[in-house]
């Protein structure tokens, strides 16, 4: 059987063992791959001409399987036995030092050995090392050693969350230790080697050196991220209007780049008369090189392998297939690393690489007219086509989708090659005389600081920046079969029933799909949240009603910069499919339980909010929130009803009213909303952070406190909990919210009582978001952590 581009089907092959491990781990993995071996055996006369490329096939998705199982043993399972107890490491410093602003530094530590319990162990790995006041003396390659607890990555704790330990694997890194000061380090020498890393640095820090002399900060700090990708240069605030103006890929290096050193180099060495393998030896030789000056870069490498193909090409006289090409680039980087698959940079770069490929041509003919310059033209064909290729992968993971793109590319792209190429003729000229470069920076900066203007202006144009819900893995694979049929299928099909008939199977099998859906019965759902040391839980009812009961946050006394509802919140709750949220609830007023809801409000359509009858203290942000977007606000005590839908209601048992409750004006704690969650045979018992005195009231006033699950008061402080009470409840299972503490929570003395009282204790800090599930009898607990 002869295929036309054999190596694209063997690395679709390769990715789908690397996905199948990944879902359902080796052993079942084998057992299916060796039912599939044993079935094309028994077939094989069957198969005809197709039992070579079938096999082969085959081969590669058992390969790629085994790949992905190999690493996660040299990232994971090799060092698996030092995780979270105290070592010695002994290694050296693999990457360059990164200094912050507040005197913290972080580098890749490379360890030879590890000594536990005085026995030395030879481990390979790579850590993350955090440092404060590192002195100038430890630098890459610098032989140290020193003792710390290295902790183990975690993955995503909540649905549709970032998964650190898989990004970390993809750049080959197992941990992470944190060292107070940098005279914990110990210093034994300098090691030898790394040259081509040393190089790359060296040509890094002297680009840098230069550009940041010939132009003003911002225009410098651009061209250094087009030049090498060094994004340090630009602030968050400058980061965030490229995003806007969905321009942020001109902010990297790239294929672009590659293509601006291959042809000037081309040109040069035709001039010199240099020997067909001399001149594309030496540029493969510089194209090497300028992987290591931008870091491994995916997109870089990408487009570096790519170009050495091609390179290679011309040296045996032969004209490389683009699509063979692109697929040689994947399969070196996934046999390298098969978690660079999971890599976002790595799935942009190739999907606007294969949707340029694919689409641009149609597109260009499409739009091109006697009306539209050909600069024009093309650089829109070109957006449309690699947008087209991204949109979907953008979506997923950032929820991202910039209004103004196209316009903004059509403005600023045609400048990209000027700027670069000027660039890189200021950096040669600032090796020679610095004083040169700044002439000619005198030039690029007009045109570096016109593409600012442009990114400016167009990121702050009013909805030029849309935050929409994630798409559904079935609705992503629609939308490429969609985009493969529309631009390749139909040129194929010549038969113009054919292809009726074909768009005629597409919508009708959406419509299935989308009315199977909408007819199958939807359980309740429960979701209480990682956020740390704080509060947060999502529910959505079987008849889809939203509700976010607290939103997290930082303790009053905290300095931490980190924005829990722009970086857990909004993300979950897109994530769900959603913008809006019917009905968000403060149980009280603490901000560990009520930040996250500020940042909802302001950015989510919300339907009503609900506080406890108090005298406001803690929630007057919420409340000005609420009157600046014209949010209803509904404030409940003991005894009232919140009905949710049909079949589920909350009835609220604390606070009593405000005017005569003492607890609740002394204690913030003791205000807590207490909500009964019931649905059909099912309840469910929210405590906000209530403690013993409003527990005991509740059984005095001989309340029906019984549920099936309780969300622990107080994170599990030792003020809460009390054995009669839980008696009174009778909990199965009892969810501790709780983070990393100064406080002991959850205290022994709650653990004891609800363990004693047969509860089954679920931690958030142990399992990350406790997701359970209900038709009305009893529920499916799932757990973001085993």
């Amino acid at each position: 059987m002869n295929i036309k581009r054999p190596l694209c089907l063997f690395v679709v092959s390769f990715i789908l063992g690397i996905l199948i491990v990944n879902a359902i781990g080796l052993n079942q993995f084998l057992i299916v791959s060796a039912v599939i071996l044993l079935a094309i055996t028994c077939l094989l006369k069957k198969l005809g001409n197709y039992k070579i490329i079938i096999f082969v096939s085959l081969t590669f998705v058992i390969a790629g399987g085994m790949f992905l199982y190999y690493a996660e043993y040299r990232y994971s399972g090799s060092f698996d036995q030092f995780y979270g107890k105290l070592v010695e490491m002994k290694g050296y410093v693999d990457s360059e030092v990164q200094n912050s602003k507040n005197s913290k530094s972080t580098f890749v530590f490379k360890t030879e050995s590890v000594i536990y319990k005085n026995k030395t162990f030879k481990v390979n790995n790579s850590i993350l090392v955090y440092v404060n006041n590192l002195t100038p003396e430890i630098g890459y390659r610098t032989k140290i050693s020193f003792t710390g607890v290295v902790e183990k990555p975690k993955p995503a704790t909540n649905p549709g969350g970032f998964n650190y330990r898989r990004y970390l694997a993809s750049i080959g890194i197992s941990g992470r230790i944190y060292l107070y000061e940098a005279s914990d380090i110990h210093i034994s020498g300098q090691k030898g080697g790394g040259y081509a890393n040393r190089l790359g640095y060296v040509i890094k820090n002297k680009v840098i050196e230069i550009v940041s002399y010939s132009l003003d900060k911002n225009q410098a700090g651009l061209l250094e991220g087009m030049l090498i990708g060094y994004k340090d240069g630009l602030d968050e605030n400058a980061f965030k209007a490229f995003s806007k103006a969905g321009l942020t890929h001109i902010m990297v290096a790239s294929g672009m780049n590659v293509a601006f050193i291959i042809l000037p180099f081309a040109f040069i060495f035709k001039k010199l008369r240099m020997s067909n393998l001399s001149a594309n030896l030496i540029t493969i030789f510089i194209l090497v090189l300028f992987v290591f000056v931008t870091g491994f870069s995916a997109s870089v490498v990408r487009a570096v392998i790519m170009g050495i193909i091609i390179l290679v090409g011309r040296i045996i006289m032969r004209e490389p297939d683009i699509y063979t090409s692109i697929s040689a680039a994947a399969l070196i980087l996934l046999a390298i690393n098969p978690y660079t698959l999971f890599d976002i940079g790595f799935q942009l770069s190739f999907g606007a690489t294969l949707s340029l490929v694919m689409f641009y041509q149609q597109i260009k003919t499409f739009i091109d007219s006697k009306y539209i310059p050909g600069v024009i033209s093309d650089t829109l064909a070109a957006t449309l086509a690699a947008q087209l290729g991204v949109v979907p992968v953008t979506l997923y993971y950032f929820n991202n989708f910039s209004t103004f793109s196209i316009l903004s590319n059509i403005l600023v792209v045609p400048l990209v090659e000027v700027v670069t190429i000027i660039g890189f003729i200021m950096v040669f000229a600032g090796l020679l005389n610095i004083n040169l470069a700044v002439i000619i920076g005198y030039i690029n900066n007009t045109f570096l600081s016109f593409i600012l203007f442009v990114t400016e202006v167009t990121s702050k144009i009013p909805f030029s920046l849309l935050k929409l819900p994630t798409p559904t893995f079935g609705m992503v694979l629609f939308y490429y079969l969609l985009l493969i049929y529309i631009f390749k299928a139909r040129s194929y099909c010549k038969d113009k029933k054919y292809i009726k008939h074909i768009t005629i199977a597409i919508v009708v099998s959406a419509i299935i799909i989308s009315g199977v859906r909408a007819l199958l019965p939807e359980p309740l759902e429960i979701t209480f949240l990682d956020v740390g040391q704080g509060d947060s839980t999502f529910i959505r009812t079987a008849h889809g009603t939203k509700v976010l009961i607290d939103g997290g946050g930082r303790a009053s006394n905290s300095k931490s910069e980190f924005d829990i509802g722009e970086s857990v919140m909004i993300p979950y709750i897109l994530d769900k499919g959603t913008k809006r949220v019917d009905i968000v609830i403060a149980s009280h007023g603490h901000s560990d339980h009520t930040e996250g809801l500020e940042t909802v409000l302001r950015e989510m359509a919300v339907g009503t909010v609900i506080l406890p009858e108090t005298d406001g203290r803690g929630l007057e942000k919420i409340n000005t929130i609420c009157r600046e977007k014209n949010i209803s606000v509904i404030k409940c005590k003991q005894g009232d009803r919140i009905r949710l839908d049909n079949e589920t209601i909350f009835e609220v048992l604390n606070p009593l009213p405000y005017k005569i409750d003492s607890f609740a004006q002394e204690d913030l704690n003791e205000s807590s909303l207490v909500l009964k969650l019931v649905y059909r045979n099912i309840k469910v018992l929210f405590t906000g952070d209530s403690g013993i005195q409003s527990e005991q009231r509740m059984i005095k006033q001989g309340l029906d406190l019984t549920a099936n699950v309780i969300k622990v008061g107080h994170h599990g402080s030792p003020g809460s909990s009390g054995q009669e009470y839980i008696k009174k409840v009778q909990p199965y299972y009892a969810i501790v919210s709780v983070g990393r503490n100064n406080f002991g929570h959850p205290s022994q003395f709650a653990i004891d009582t609800l363990e004693g009282n047969g509860a089954k204790l679920l931690r958030t800090d142990e399992k990350g978001a406790i997701i359970l599930t209900s038709y009305g009898d009893g529920f499916n607990v799932k757990t973001m952590l085993p």
